[in-house]
């Protein structure tokens, strides 16, 4: 075992990392003791072993992996991998919870998803949360791996925008498919104003950190000293030389303008409205009457006289009675059809066909 982990670290070039091979060792002996115990453990689990107990164990130590070269080594398709080490990982127990940045970072989602995909998560904690006790509450992994893809997988789903299928999804967060199926279920039930607020693109951008902005302002301010540069002085007045009497010459600025008088407010206010309790002023002309504007009649035909008006109606009348009178004949006739047992005003029991009808039908019953 020792000499094939060494084999498989060489590959990898992790022979000099500190404390991989004694941890990828013991991953080793773990996953192949729960296999033999008879947990679920397929024929690819058995040929990745080594290398899912290297990458297990540069997990837990935060060592660099590549995952590419690991597949090379193994002789397996990446998907089938990254199955192998879901399952390894189902085996031993280890819970890996993926966060938004991971999944950011991984997968380079359009500016939005993510902030959508953490305001999801946040009313989903709040409404969630608010149905059940308040231990119960805090005793919820609200940051748990299903979540967060499932948070991720809505935020695009719901915003028109293909970032990754869904099986690399499940991949990147080790999450079985009845469980994001869960809980997509779960965030669509208890996060409908954020998903509403994703498919309108109502979505800010994520506020930027006091670093951040400093930073950025840093950047974009111009080179300029420290201390701060004195105020301008104000400009000196042009020296005025004096004129013949001695005293100093002025400049006068002179209004070119001439405003018309202002009348009078008294006799403005007669003009418009003659005041109460006040004599009218002989003065003032007299305000001229006013004059009767003749009515334009509109275009068109004129008017109907009342005889026109009564020729008009009882013409109309004369031709709703014309066009009655074919109906009212069709109505009579319907009315005797069926109703009476007359034919051509005789009543048909009498006629000698209809004593033949009888006699023909009394043999045919007598015949059955």
């Amino acid at each position: 075992m020792a000499a094939i982990l060494a084999e498989y670290l060489g590959k990898l070039q992790l022979e000099d990392a500190p404390g991989v091979a004694s941890k990828a060792a013991q991953f080793f002996d773990q996953v192949g003791q729960r296999m033999a115990g008879g947990a679920a453990g397929g024929s690819g689990l058995a040929l990745c072993r080594p290398t899912v107990a290297i990458q297990l164990a540069c997990e837990s130590l935060s060592v660099e992996f590549n995952e590419a070269a690991a597949c090379s080594v193994s002789s397996v398709a990446p998907p089938a991998y990254r199955a192998c080490v879901r399952e390894a990982r189902v085996l031993l127990g280890i819970n890996r919870h993926v966060t938004l940045e991971e999944l950011d970072v991984q997968f380079g989602p359009p500016p939005g998803i993510i902030e959508g995909a953490r305001r999801l998560l946040d009313e989903f904690r709040r409404t969630l949360g608010a149905t059940m006790p308040a231990a119960v509450s805090r005793s919820m992994n609200w940051g748990d791996s299903a979540y967060v893809a499932a948070a991720f997988f809505l935020a695009c789903k719901h915003s028109k925008k293909r970032v990754v299928p869904r099986a690399e999804l499940l991949a990147a967060a080790a999450v079985k498919p009845a469980v994001f199926t869960t809980a997509v279920a779960k965030l669509a039930q208890f996060g409908k104003q954020a998903l509403a607020d994703i498919a309108a693109g109502r979505i800010a951008a994520a506020p930027k950190t006091p670093r951040k902005r400093a930073r950025e302002d840093a950047a974009a301010a111009p080179d300029t000293p420290a201390t701060p540069l004195p105020p301008p002085s104000p400009p000196r007045a042009a020296a005025v030389e004096p004129d013949e009497i001695g005293t100093i010459a002025r400049k006068r600025v002179r209004r070119t303008i001439q405003q018309p008088a202002p009348t009078e407010p008294a006799a403005r206010t007669r003009a418009v409205r003659p005041q109460p309790r006040t004599p009218p002023d002989a003065a003032s002309p007299p305000r001229p009457e006013a004059q009767e504007t003749p009515v334009k009649r509109k275009r068109g035909r004129p008017p109907l006289t009342p005889a026109q008006r009564a020729a008009k109606e009882a013409a109309r009348e004369a031709e709703k009675k014309a066009a009655a009178q074919p109906k009212k004949a069709a109505a009579a006739a319907r009315l005797r059809i069926g109703t009476v047992a007359m034919v051509k005003d005789q009543d048909y029991r009498a006629s000698q066909q209809y004593s033949n009808y009888r006699l023909w039908k009394a043999n045919m019953l007598k015949a059955h």
